[in-house]
Formats: C-alpha cells, structure tokens, sequence
C-alpha cells in the first residue's frame, strides 16, 4: 500500500498513522518533538509546513527525506496553481481572523504558548494574536495552561512561561457580565482588589525606593551606613507578610472552588508563583542573616536582587489576578461558593488593613444555588439519608465499637483534644478536620472531599505524596516533623489508619504547638490547680 503524506494534515495525525516520521523529523530540525507531551498538544494544530515556516526549515529537502523513505507527498504530481501576486491578494483574506470557533481558539492560544515556550520573540507573538483575538477568556487560558500540564510539559517550563504569556494577554481577558457584584464591598473580589492596590503601593512607594537606596552603596560607604539601609530592608522584608496573607487565602479558599469546576490550572500555576515570591524574600533574609551584623556594599547589592525578583514577582501575581484569575472566577464560582468564601476569609485574614464589611450572596440567588444542587444529586439524597439512618441510631447517636455519642458531644470532643486533626481517606480526599481554638493552621471548608495534594504547595506535593504512597504499600505507618513558626514549635505526624484486616482507610495528620510541653521540668504530681 502506497504511503501518502498529505501535508495539511497535523502533525499529531501524520506521525500516529506514520510513527517513522517522528524519527524523521527529530533527525532533522524537529528535535523538540520528542519530548513529553509535545506531539498531543502542539502536534495537533501544527503542520510540517507551518513548522519548517517557523524554524527556518527548507520545506523541499525535508520532504525529499521523506520520499527517500518511500512516502508520496499529495499534491506532487498536480500542476502548480498560478499565483496571485501579494500586491493582488484580498486584504481581508490576509487580515482575517482565523480563529472561527472555540476548538480552534483553544489550539491557537495553545499554539501561543508552545511558541513563546520555545523562546520566539513576544513582539512576532503578540502581533499574531491581536490579529486573531480580540478578546481571550479566563477559561481559555486555564485550559491552555492545563493541557500543556498535561501533555508533559515540564512544571519549571510552564511556571517561566506563565510571566510571559501574562504579558501576551493583559488587557485582552474578557470578563462575564455579572451586575458589578463583585463591586460590593466585602465580596471577595473586591477584597483581592483592595489589598493589591495596597500591595502596589506598598511595592512601588516603598520597597522598589528602598531597595534603589540599598544599590547607591559603595564600597566607600560604612559599615553604620549599610547596617542602616539593612534594617530598612528587613523591615520591608517583614512586612511582606502581609502579602503573603492575601496569597494564602487565594490559595486555600479561592483555588479549591475553581478545582471543582475542572479549573486546575490556576491552583498549580500561580501556587507555584507565589512561592517564588516568598522564595526571593526568603532569599533576601538569609543573606542578611550570614552577616552577622557586619554589612557591606556587595552583600546590600545581592540582597537587592533578591528584593528585585520579590517586587517583579509580586507586580505580575496582582496582573494575573486581574486579568486571569478574577475574571475566571467570576465566570464560573456561584453565588453559594462566593458566600461561602466571604465567611471564611477572617480566619485567614487581610493584608495591609483592608477591613471588609460582612457580605453574602442575594437570597434569590442562593436559593437557585441550592436548587439546582437538589435537582443534580437527586436520588443520590436519598440514598444517602438511608446509610445515615444505619450509622445514627434512633435516639440521634453515633455508635462506635466501644460506645456512643450524640453529635454535639462528637463535635465537642474533638474539639477540646488539644491537637489539630485531619483526616485523608484512602483515595487521598480530604474528609475532616478539627475546628478547635488551637489549630495551628487555618483549615476552609472548602479543602473538604479536595484532593490532599491540592492542598499543599507544589513544593511540599511530592512529599506529602511519598509519604502516602509508602502508607499504602506498607512501607510505614508513621512520619513526623518538627519546626519553628514564629512564636510555636510545631510537631507534626502522619498515621497510617488501617482496619483490624490491616486495610488501609486513610492518613491522620495531627499537629500540636509542644513549646510548652518542651519548657517542663521537674515534677507536678498534683496537677496545675495545686
């Protein structure tokens, strides 16, 4: 059987019916085409033409391996159609936008994205997509992001990329009507806005001025000048906790809602900005902590370029808030999610004193929230409501192997143990956590049935993964750590939880403030009240 290549096809397609192409191709100037991911995602909008176009690739001899290798390019054989010279062609057949329906926008901003990832000028980019978009999507976007994950793409790549691509698409992101909801003070999108034109100013007017300071240092200036200008510094440093405030609850209140809309791409993304962020601040701090007090114009200059990184991290964060994440989160939260993280926001707090008043969602719409939600579990409630009334005796209380409680006393009772528990079940969904007065740690209602690696940063993922994957083979049953957060000294443990057979139902992580119990001496057979 004849093998014919027909060249306007994809990439994607030509290499699975014709897997020696592949080879062919990285052999020659396609080298990229073997990496992970690579072939499902740039591969399916790509074509050889368009490729050799873009790499400066002799499209002939590239086809005469091809024919070497036994293929028949179509079209070979059919005269050549006589060209229109370019002075004679349409304008609005060379301006036309091409991006006609939602699969192709979606494989063009894909096609951005690959593009700027394999380091081709922002400018020749950013002149293809005004050409094509008007406008672009939060929810593009995210999917764009959350396909090159998928594909392989490296996360290091897809974190370098995420600051370009911002630029590519600022002041192009549409946004959903809403009524201006998001207007009202105390919704959470009027929070987030608030605290970044705080956290703008708190960058441009004071630390960016501080750190220009730190740079006119000279090898002339003295150690009393330079221990000066640190202090400054580490002032500013401590001060970005505030901005680390508003990254947090972002992270743990609004990114869980969005994963429950198949929104990933922001929680891995810029989850992993921010910690860079909090990296060059950290950055900052150590290098002054090596001096011991004993400062220097080279030593001020190195923690300047650490600030550096920190004020560009934290000016793109509050443009992607702006132009992805706020949109995207308007376009797709509800009314009862927006409430739900209005109410919860104080327990994680505000950055740079923004006080927002208590909100909550219009009734009527709350109530088409929770209409909707009945109308979708449908049976589901009732089966439910039968497995309950097997757990729950008549007299409303919970029966254990070794006794009872009535709910409240449940409630109670893990809320005075004098740790912070959460439990993980065995297919890694967060199910509980205690609500006491000493939880070290603020827990959202929202992490509940959220995958337990969502809830970490994607530095810590990997380990909080290891340690499960070693519960569940049976390779340990317990891990624990131990540090400092500010005034407390944490001690944190991981159990196994397993039934009498030995199966595995789940993790328990308990964490508990032991500063206290650290500071004991002597004895007290007494008790405290003696």
């Amino acid at each position: 059987m004849a093998q014919v290549l027909d060249l306007s096809k994809s990439v994607y397609e030509i290499c699975t019916t014709y897997p020696v192409i592949k080879g062919l191709m990285a052999e020659n100037g396609f080298a990229e085409i073997t990496e992970p991911g690579r072939l499902q995602t740039m591969g399916r909008f790509m074509t050889i033409p368009k490729g050799c176009d873009h790499k400066g690739i002799d499209l002939e001899e590239l086809k005469a391996i091809f024919r070497s290798h036994g293929f028949t390019i179509l079209g070979d054989e059919e005269p050549a159609a006589a060209e229109t010279p370019a002075d004679e062609k349409p304008a609005e057949a060379e301006n036309a936008p091409i991006a006609q329906n939602p699969e192709e926008r979606k494989a063009l901003i894909a096609q951005y994205l690959e593009r700027l990832n394999d380091g081709e000028d922002i400018e020749a980019v950013r002149e293809d997509f005004a050409r094509n978009f008007k406008d672009v999507s939060g929810t593009e976007i995210s999917t764009a992001e959350q396909e090159l994950i998928a594909g392989g793409v490296p996360m290091e790549k897809v974190l370098k990329l995420c600051d370009v691509h911002a630029a590519l698409f600022e002041g192009k992101v549409s946004c959903a009507p809403t009524g201006a909801v998001e207007e009202t003070p105390g919704h959470p999108v009027w929070t987030m806005r608030q605290e970044n034109d705080r956290i703008l100013a708190f960058i441009h007017d004071r630390v960016a001025p501080d750190v220009k300071r730190a740079r006119t240092l000279t090898e002339s200036s003295s150690n009393e000048e330079c221990a000066g200008v640190a202090a400054i510094l580490k002032a500013d440093m401590d001060a970005f906790d505030e901005v680390f405030v508003h990254y947090k609850r972002k992270e743990e209140l609004l990114f869980p809602h969005l994963e429950r809309h198949d929104i990933t791409g922001p929680s891995k993304v810029m989850w992993g900005k921010d910690d860079e962020v909090r990296n060059a601040v950290n950055g900052a701090e150590a290098l002054l902590e090596t001096a011991y007090g004993q400062y220097d114009a080279g030593l001020m200059a190195g923690v300047a370029d650490y600030l550096d990184e920190a004020i560009e991290g934290t000016e793109s964060m509050a443009s992607k808030e702006e132009n992805v994440l706020i949109p995207l989160s308007l376009e797709h939260l509800t009314a009862t999610q927006w409430t739900q993280i209005a109410a919860e926001e104080n327990e994680f707090g505000h950055a740079f004193g923004v006080n927002p008043p208590s909100w909550h969602a219009d009734p009527l719409e709350l109530a088409n929230d929770k209409l909707k939600e009945m109308e979708a579990a449908g049976a589901m409630g009732e089966n439910n409501a039968e497995a309950e009334e097997e757990v729950i005796s008549t007299d409303g209380k919970v029966k254990l192997s070794t006794g009872e409680f009535t709910i409240p006393q449940l409630e109670a009772v893990f809320a005075t143990i004098p740790l912070d528990i959460t439990f993980v079940d065995a297919d890694d969904k967060t199910r509980y956590f205690s609500h006491g007065d000493t939880r070290a740690f603020p827990r959202p209602k929202s992490c509940l049935g959220r995958d337990v690696y969502d809830c970490h940063p994607p530095k810590s993922q990997e380990a909080v993964r290891r340690i499960l994957t070693e519960f569940k083979s049976g390779k340990r049953d317990c891990s624990e750590f131990w540090f400092e957060v500010k005034d407390k000294f944490l001690y944190v443990r991981y159990f196994a939880v397993r039934d009498e057979e030995g199966n595995y139902l789940g993790a328990l992580e308990t964490t508990q403030d032991i500063g206290p119990i650290r500071a004991l001496e002597g004895e007290n057979r007494r008790g405290s009240d003696s």
